[in-house]
């Protein structure tokens, strides 16, 4: 690290090295990248340290990569926000998807493998990634709803900020859930279970981010200032709120404002029980191919993508 100078910067192939360490000489490893400038950096620096035999393609990774190339794993280093059919298709049939996928709003790195047409979720954590750039780009866009209040929508998702704003000026309701959580509890999973139940009552799920002043200032009181789960819907608007500390364990709160806030924060805190009582289970993502009929999906909230249909269950422990 003393080495480093100020300048330097990553996509020289370190991934592609590391990958071609655990498959020995008895495998190969293919690196992806839509920059010319970033595969030359990681041509070059990948045959100076010893790794020559690694295929490096300047392509749109969109498309399939390798004329009739089947891959044993398949792990995209950019935010995702579908799964081409080229990617599904160049698995191997016992094959391993692993991809930085956006849902929702909110990007999980999810480990898939194959189960015939479909791929289905092993293991999932929350993270952030650079967005793909090419035919898969699908972009977030931030709106601004109050000083140091924004929210962050897919481009899909169409919201009106002066409506927001002059909800946010009321008083708002808080609830309790009454609920005392170690700290080793995984929230991320909890709000993708309160963006699977929003959804199904066909409400627009929206994430919310504050700055730290607008916090401070008490004009919001999120559960994370870079992003919680929100809702708008017929002039309530309601978020998961700031935890509430009781020596070593918290409770789950809402805040909602405008004319239904009650009712509204109180079925958000039903959410959330119903969540805990659950056992406080982790999602399982199903991805299915575009065309498959409704009556072909699992039981769980439905996200239709461009190239993929999405479902997100939740399994009681």
């Amino acid at each position: 690290m003393q080495q480093l100078q100020t300048g330097d910067r990553g996509s020289g192939g370190y991934n592609a090295a590391l990958l071609r360490e655990l498959v020995g000489d008895a495998g190969s490893v293919t690196t992806v990248d839509i920059d010319k400038d970033v595969t030359d950096r990681a041509s070059a620096c990948l045959a100076a340290a010893g790794y020559d035999d690694v295929t490096v393609v300047c392509a749109d990774a969109e498309q399939p990569v390798g004329s009739q190339q089947v891959y044993d794993v398949i792990i995209a280093t950019v935010g995702a926000w579908d799964i081409p059919p080229a990617w599904t298709g160049q698995l191997a049939s016992d094959g391993v998807l692993v991809v930085p996928l956006r849902t929702f709003g909110m990007t999980r790195s999810w480990a898939l493998r194959r189960d015939g047409a479909a791929l289905i979720s092993h293991s999932q954590r929350l993270c952030g990634f650079v967005s793909i750039q090419g035919a898969g780009t699908h972009q977030m866009r931030y709106v601004d709803v109050a000083d140091g209040v924004h929210m962050r929508l897919d481009e899909d998702q169409q919201l009106d900020p002066a409506t927001v704003s002059e909800v946010l000026a009321q008083p708002p309701v808080q609830a309790w859930a009454g609920v005392s959580l170690p700290p080793a509890t995984v929230l991320a999973d909890l709000d993708m279970w309160l963006a699977t139940r929003i959804a199904a009552a066909g409400q627009q799920f929206v994430i919310l981010t504050a700055q730290q002043d607008a916090i401070d200032a008490g004009r919001v009181s999120p559960a994370w200032r870079f992003g919680t789960p929100a809702a708008l819907h017929d002039g309530t608007f309601c978020y998961r709120s700031a935890l509430q500390w009781a020596e070593d364990t918290f409770d789950l709160g809402a805040r909602a404002y405008g004319p239904d806030a009650k009712t509204v924060a109180e079925r958000w805190i039903e959410h959330m029980v119903a969540w805990v009582d659950a056992g406080s289970p982790a999602p399982t993502l199903h991805v299915l191919p575009a065309g498959t009929p409704d009556g072909d999906l699992p039981a769980g909230t439905v996200l239709d993508k461009r190239q993929s249909r999405l479902v997100l269950a939740f399994t009681p422990r």
